[in-house]
């Protein structure tokens, strides 16, 4: 006579002892390693198929199991071929289109990772700016065991940002990577020339400006500087200061660097009191990757990729369509 007890109700076979008492561990193993459909684990493990579809997404929760796309193919795409092209990249990544309702930050900041980890060699120095997008990404790093990688501050600390300061994007990154972590004791701006002159005299200072020079992958997001603009909303500069930059005609900031929309460099007083890489630094970085998006940005995008401050793109596809058809 057949039980009519639910298949829940019935006495579950234990788990291997590999796999400790650990079902989710178990289910996910005969998934997504040894190819069995959610039926057959139902009924390997005495349980309904429902229960099988949520134990594999508690694998996925709890990181038991991480699921990657191919970032190579988002490369192959015509309009990254096009754009990487026209924009004198070295590569371009194209985020598709009709994705999740998440904020596009969070969403190209998880491609940016998975292209981050295919690329990390183990004695990289990565030097890591600052942003919504670079953030996002740092959280989306799969738990790697990289020693031998060091990621380091491009520039000074401010507490506005905390949400996404630089000290919180290195660290972060650092401690998903298992790397040396190398933060700048310093203050993002100071009050005067003469300040700033000083503090890059100090002996930690320099060591830390030393290590930049030996930096061979730079992170960094884009801001405009058109409409609401991070830079103003996170303290870092007030409006008055953001107008002298608009007015000589700035259309966009990477990594602590001003840009007008044909590419030349935009310099205040300002940049007398900023503690960052300096310029020729930055450019003498063999990767430098800038992960950003949204129609806001676009201008900032173009003036960016005539300045040669990136040789990596990961974008979103509208942004994409936008920045090619405006590329010379």
């Amino acid at each position: 006579m057949q039980s009519d007890e639910a298949p829940e109700k019935r006495r579950r076979p234990p788990p291997p002892m590999q796999f400790g008492a650990d079902q989710a561990l178990w289910a996910a193993w005969l998934y997504y390693e040894e190819g069995l459909k959610q039926d057959e684990i139902a009924a390997r493990l005495g349980i309904s198929r429902a229960s099988v579809f949520n134990l594999l997404q508690k694998a996925r929760d709890e990181g038991i199991v991480t699921i990657t796309i191919d970032p190579t193919r988002l490369e192959r795409a015509d309009l990254s071929v096009e754009i990487k092209e026209k924009g004198g990249l070295m590569e371009c990544y194209v985020l598709p289109a009709q994705g999740s309702g998440q904020p596009l930050y969070d969403r190209i900041g998880r491609v940016g990772a998975r292209i981050l980890e295919q690329k990390i060699e183990d004695d990289e120095v990565i030097g890591v700016a600052w942003g919504r997008t670079v953030m996002a990404l740092s959280k989306a790093l799969a738990p790697a065991n990289k020693p031998g990688v060091t990621v380091a501050q491009v520039t000074g600390s401010s507490m506005a940002t905390y949400d996404f300061s630089p000290e919180l994007c290195t660290s972060n990154i650092a401690a998903r990577l298992n790397a040396r972590c190398v933060n700048l004791h310093a203050p993002g701006v100071v009050s005067h020339a003469e300040m700033k002159r000083l503090l890059m005299r100090e002996p930690i200072i320099d060591q830390h400006f030393n290590l930049l020079r030996q930096c061979t992958t730079n992170l960094f997001g884009v801001t405009q500087l058109a409409g609401p603009t991070l830079l103003e909303a996170s303290g870092v500069m007030t409006e008055e200061l953001l107008h002298t930059y608009l007015d000589k005609g700035a259309i966009g900031f990477v990594s602590g660097y001003f840009f007008s929309p044909e590419g030349e460099i935009v310099r205040t007083d300002f940049d007398d009191r900023h503690i960052v890489m300096p310029l020729e630094d930055f450019v003498n970085v063999p990767r430098r990757i800038c992960i950003g998006g949204g129609p806001e940005k676009v201008e900032a995008i173009l003036g960016m990729l005539k300045a040669k401050l990136a040789t990596v793109l990961i974008v979103d596809q509208e942004t994409a369509r936008q920045v090619s058809r405006q590329l010379a």
